[in-house]
């Protein structure tokens, strides 16, 4: 009986380092660096250099679904930097 019940604590022990080696190879698997721009904001503005416009956000979104710049050029990105959010 001492045996079974020995038997039974051991795999369930076993079980838990499984599982406790599954979520750490899970978790580990997702982003480093969560991006702090909300959807749909975008962090880089994206410009047709030869039109003259900067895209931005949604904006941004609708001209790139749409074929993005005019003649198939492509768009030259600027970065924003870090987002300042404030509940103002």
């Amino acid at each position: 009986m001492a045996k079974k019940t020995l038997q039974g604590i051991v795999m369930l022990l076993g079980e838990f380092i499984a599982l406790y080696v599954i979520m750490l190879l899970v978790s580990s698997c997702g982003p480093t660096v969560k991006d702090q721009w909300p959807y749909p904001m975008t962090s880089f503005f994206a410009e047709c250099e030869y039109e003259g416009k900067v895209f931005v956000d949604r904006e941004y979104i609708k001209r790139k679904t749409a074929g993005g710049c005019k003649n198939g050029k492509p768009f030259k990105y600027y970065d924003r930097g870090k987002p300042t959010l404030t509940n103002d």
